[in-house]
């Protein structure tokens, strides 16, 4: 029998982990699937205090910590693996750090300038 992994992609999601894990859980429940992975394309948004603004392409209106310091603090853990690549809307003091990849936070791995990851 094959194995197969269960993977939602989620395009630009902007700090907003909080949702998209509960969209997640949602999609477990009425599907009666486990999610194994969450992979985001860009646009993550890893931001983990104010300092992180001065390193941030927005403009200041759109400046704003949400959901992924929580995470990255050990507050909250990630329920799925996550694993995401940059976008155009980064901390980037903290993801040039990890040119070639790495784990961010607890279940939360960043690809780098390019990477690539067996699963």
């Amino acid at each position: 029998m094959a194995s197969h992994l269960n993977v939602i992609v989620e395009g630009c999601c902007h700090g907003e982990l909080d949702n998209i894990y509960a969209s997640i859980a949602e999609v477990e429940r009425r599907r009666g699937v486990k999610v194994d992975l969450l992979l985001c394309c860009g646009d993550f948004q890893s931001l983990r205090a104010e300092q992180d603004y001065d390193a941030l392409a927005v403009p200041p209106k759109y400046r704003e910590l949400k959901d992924f310091k929580k995470y990255w603090s050990g507050e909250k853990k990630a329920p799925v693996l996550t694993v995401f690549v940059g976008g155009n809307h980064e901390a980037s003091n903290f993801l040039g750090s990890l040119f070639y990849g790495g784990w961010v936070a607890p279940n939360i791995y960043y690809m780098g300038a390019a990477g690539c990851i067996n699963v």
